[in-house]
């Protein structure tokens, strides 16, 4: 097989310009990501579909690369478009939605697949615009976008298939027949295969994602592509090599040992395979210094695994912060979508009540407003500059303080860095809390505060871990405490991204976006908090 076809046709409704067309880094655009990949795969005849700005697309028109017009892309979808190489495919292709961004590895094993026809699915991205899948035994079952018609949430189509030459002949006649010019290419897919002709690749923990507007693209640029670059940053074999030695012993050999990144936001992480076991070996990132009392994190690491939610920690340095885990077998990683499904909230929310209600107390104490001192120091250390404005978020700390005194505060042992990525699930479903840098004793409602601003968390979820966690009973403090810690919570991450960006990483405008919600929120609370004291003076007088 060495024919793709790129779908690239559609009209834009915020932009000027075609999203496959808009550069992300230096340049590049998404198409030029594609035929890169394609090329590097062994693909070479390569057809580019397009319509709105048409003229745009016309200097990809060498090496191989047939630009071909989609003259009623305004009126028709991607069925439409797929239809206009029928005279230029004459074996089975690769198809790509000419508006995803993935990682290559979807390519090359949908390229390796013995299977004529394969999709390829990943997590539910909570994107809006998901295909949703239902499967059986390895083959798709049902594609839809309603998701009120899937009973069993199993991921969603990733934009990129192989479709045999057979099949899309089938699908061309099934077109031909049809009158509905908006009928997309995957429903014609399902209409014109039996399910043993849908097999699939699963692709969990992908990094990717659609740009269909103009918040997807600014996702890409500022969320999205920064994950992938960290996680393909070229890592020294060697150097994991003689921390795999320190673990396992002098006499290891480079032959014995397999090493896969798999990514990881401020650290390096690695899956290990040796002597037929696996094992995920983390390597602190760039400037965690002072950031992280090691020697804190391995013992709280350690009392999680001790009470089940956190995997068996094999080795941990306290002098590197090197740490070696098992493997989670058939591990899922979280993610803003399905960390909201109904019962992974519950199961999240037995974690928390686990570690909450323990009874054990940590050495250390995570306290919000020792930590922003600690980091200012770190920050006027390293030389950097917080954003403009600080110095206002700065006067309203000792209010914020105040008032989480006259609320009350408890403590109890909490993980305090609920990114939904610190959330696995293995392949029976149970999930794991990992990653336990920032923990101490702290107010169980900065865990959830944490949970619900780094996964967007809509309203309706906010409710059902609540009420799960606390059975109905949602103490009547709890929503102005959220809030206040969210506030707190994105000043210090704000903080902790110019500091590790002094030391040369780059996390988009994660820091710059947090400091800005940060004073929204400082707003918010200011209104709602006056308006709350002077309905209480009002009653009182």
């Amino acid at each position: 097989m060495s024919t793709a076809v790129i779908l690239a046709a559609r009209q834009e409704r915020d932009s000027d310009v075609p999203y496959p067309l808009m550069p992300f880094e230096e340049g590049k655009c998404l198409i030029d990501r594609t035929l890169e990949i394609l090329r590097g795969s062994g693909y070479r005849k390569i057809l580019i579909v397009a319509g709105f700005r048409f003229e745009m697309f016309k200097r990809f028109s060498e090496n191989g690369v047939t630009v071909v017009l989609a003259p009623d892309y305004r009126h028709t979808a991607s069925m439409a478009s797929l239809a206009t190489v029928r005279n230029l495919v004459d074996e089975d292709f690769l198809l790509i939605e000419g508006d995803t961004f993935y990682e290559r590895k979807v390519v090359e094993k949908l390229t390796a697949s013995s299977h004529r026809n394969c999709l390829a699915t990943t997590e539910e991205s909570g994107s809006g615009d998901e295909a949703f899948t239902e499967s059986s035994q390895g083959f798709i079952t049902k594609v839809s976008k309603d998701r009120h018609q899937i009973c069993q949430f199993e991921g969603e189509l990733l934009g990129i298939c192989k479709i045999s030459h057979d099949t899309y002949q089938k699908m061309l006649l099934r077109w031909d027949e049809g009158n509905n010019p908006l009928v997309n290419y995957e429903y014609l897919l399902m209409d014109c295969t039996s399910v043993l002709e849908r097999p699939f690749i699963h692709f969990k923990n992908l990094i990717w994602g659609d740009v269909d507007n103009r918040s997807n693209y600014e996702r890409l640029v500022n969320y999205t592509y920064p994950r992938l670059r960290r996680k393909e940053d070229p890592f020294d074999r060697e150097n994991l090599l003689n921390h795999l030695r320190d673990i396992f012993g002098s006499r290891l050999r480079d032959d014995e040992v397999a090493v896969e990144q798999i990514g990881g936001m401020s650290n390096k992480n690695f899956k290990v395979r040796l002597n037929g076991e696996s094992y995920v070996l983390r390597v602190p990132g760039i400037a965690s210094e002072g950031m992280v009392d090691r020697s804190v994190e391995g013992r709280n690491s350690q009392f999680a695994s001790r009470i089940g939610i956190n995997p068996e920690v094999r080795y941990f340095n306290d002098r590197t912060g090197v740490k070696l885990t098992d493997y989670i077998c058939g591990a899922e990683t979280l993610n803003g979508a399905t960390i909201q499904r109904k019962d992974n909230l519950q199961k999240i929310a037995a974690i928390y009540r686990t570690l909450h209600m323990s009874k054990v107390r940590f050495n250390n104490d995570f306290n919000v407003f020792r930590e922003i001192g600690k980091y200012e120091g770190l920050l006027q250390q390293c030389g950097a500059v917080m954003y403009s404005g600080y110095d206002t978020v700065r006067d309203e700390l000792p209010l914020l303080e105040a008032r989480l005194n006259e609320l009350g505060v408890s403590l109890a042992p909490c993980h305090n860095d609920a990114v939904a990525e610190n959330f696995i699930k293995d392949a029976d479903g149970r999930i794991f809390l990992i990653d336990w840098e920032y923990s101490g004793m702290n107010d169980p409602l900065w865990d959830f505060a944490a949970l619900f601003l780094e996964s967007d968390f809509m309203e309706d979820s906010r409710e059902l871990f609540l009420n799960s966690y606390y059975d109905g009973e949602i103490p009547p403090e709890t929503r102005e405490k959220i809030l206040i810690y969210q506030i707190l919570m994105d000043v210090l991450w704000s903080l902790w991204t110019v500091i590790k960006e002094s030391g040369g990483d780059n996390f988009g405008t994660y820091g710059p976006d947090r400091f800005s919600r940060a004073l929204e929120n400082i707003l918010r609370w200011n209104e709602t908090h006056k308006r709350q004291t002077n309905i209480k003076k009002n009653n009182t007088d």
